[in-house]
């Protein structure tokens, strides 16, 4: 019996924190709208992309393939070959083994989740460790072709949305059920130690409607949760703080929230890095997390003048939103 990671939904009853995420540094979540399966895709010899990029060259003859399903992961590896547009996974040909990569199934779980590109509700969320074919799609400059290249392979899909255009249309519309394809997110972690990582969209309907987009590729990135120091009273509900990142991080999020009546408050800054982040040096800068309303609410208990600060965890955060993580040891 496979085995899931369960990522608790927040407590309704908790409202105190306010998260703030940062214009320009992270767009909204995709919302994933539910179609019709992918079919299979035949695969061929793809061309040398641009200079500082690769491209796959496939050289292993198509196969039958099905979309990606909670089915086709179990014990900790593909069990099944699943295709999304150009990227295909198929079950490895090693023995079965607890780690893979330097990683085990629960540390790549960690890296899946907190990877910024799955950001939000999906209704799936399947990892494994499979060999991955990639054709047709340009990759992040450094990265190595992928054909049948082992790797830890995380999916998404069957995210909600609020959009009029995510119901299937009815029977007898000018659109048909057939014209709506299912968006697939793929985290593929190849490199030793989880180093190395790309995010694939497979080709699919916007959520709202419109043209199919995609396929797309880009380098992933994970969201760390950082150190950070109070520089600043508070003032107008908010203080500054200065936070220590990596050089190639990105200002991610600030959450803080606490109680107005005691004056004890918990902060978080959040930035996203490439998976290979290590090299990069550390750097120093500042940003401002509001702690409370400002001005304060009617009837709600003064602003405390010398809040206590409390630090909230550092390292990688979830931010994929889904009842499990099918496809555990």
């Amino acid at each position: 019996m496979s085995k899931s990671i369960r990522i608790p939904a927040p407590d309704p009853s908790d409202t105190s924190p306010a998260v703030t995420h940062v214009p320009g540094t992270s767009g909204p979540s995709r919302a994933l709208v539910a179609g019709v399966a992918l079919g299979a895709a035949a695969l061929g010899l793809a061309a040398c992309g641009p200079a500082g990029a690769g491209v796959a060259y496939v050289t292993s003859p198509a196969v039958s393939a099905s979309s990606p399903s909670a089915s086709a992961v179990a014990g900790g590896r593909y069990t099944k070959i699943v295709a999304m547009s150009g990227l295909q996974v198929s079950p490895p040909t090693t023995s079965a083994t607890s780690e893979h990569l330097g990683l085990t199934w629960a540390q790549a779980a960690t890296a899946f989740a907190a990877t910024s590109a799955v950001q939000g509700s999906h209704a799936q969320a399947i990892l494994g460790y499979g060999l991955v074919t990639l054709s047709g799609s340009t990759l992040p400059g450094g990265t190595s072709p992928l054909d049948r290249r082992g790797a830890w392979v995380g999916i998404t899909w069957g995210g909600t949305t609020s959009c009029p255009a995510a119901a299937v249309p009815p029977a007898g519309s000018s659109t048909s059920r057939a014209s709506y394809h299912q968006i697939f997110t793929a985290v593929v972690i190849y490199g030793k130690g989880g180093d190395g990582a790309i995010v694939y969209t497979s080709r699919g309907t916007p959520s709202c409607g419109g043209p199919q987009t995609g396929p797309t590729v880009t380098a992933a990135r994970e969201v760390l949760s950082v150190p950070w120091k109070q520089t600043t009273p508070l003032h107008n509900g908010s203080v500054r703080v200065t936070y220590r990142a990596p050089s190639c991080a990105t200002l991610f999020s600030t959450a803080g929230g606490g109680n107005m009546g005691t004056g004890k408050s918990t902060l978080t800054v959040e930035v996203t890095v490439p998976f290979d982040h290590t090299s990069c040096r550390t750097t120093t800068d500042t940003t401002s997390i509001r702690l409370f309303p400002s001005p304060a609410p009617p009837g709600a208990p003064a602003v405390p003048s010398h809040p206590t600060l409390g630090h909230g965890p550092t390292g990688p955060v979830s931010v994929l939103e889904a009842g499990r993580i099918a496809g555990g040891p």
